[in-house]
């Protein structure tokens, strides 16, 4: 299992990443498509509270999972409103099964 998209500041044990880092990732794939695909998986939703960590807005707290990758739910509403990137090793595995 391969998990990623943990970031501090995230109601999980294991949001120790930096969202700068993510900020760094630069991929190929268009976003359009890995949103389109992120959001096509089954989410399993938790009811931990969650938020923005920058604006304060509610979220749905959960995970998603995606071969060997897991990513919280949240995860996905950062990709979709802020300029991030995907980790290349969760994008080399989407190139495989999106193209």
């Amino acid at each position: 299992m391969i998990l990623f998209g943990y970031i501090k500041g995230m109601p999980y044990e294991r949001a120790t990443e930096s969202f700068d880092d993510y900020k760094q990732l630069r991929n190929d794939l268009p976003k359009e498509k890995v949103i389109a695909h992120m959001e096509s998986l089954e989410q399993w939703l938790t009811s931990l509270p969650s938020k923005d960590i920058f604006t304060g807005e509610k979220l749905h707290a959960g995970q998603c999972h995606d071969g060997e990758f897991r990513f919280p739910l949240e995860f996905l509403h950062y990709y979709k409103n802020y300029d991030i990137g995907i980790p290349y090793e969760y994008e080399s595995y989407l190139k495989t099964i999106l193209t």
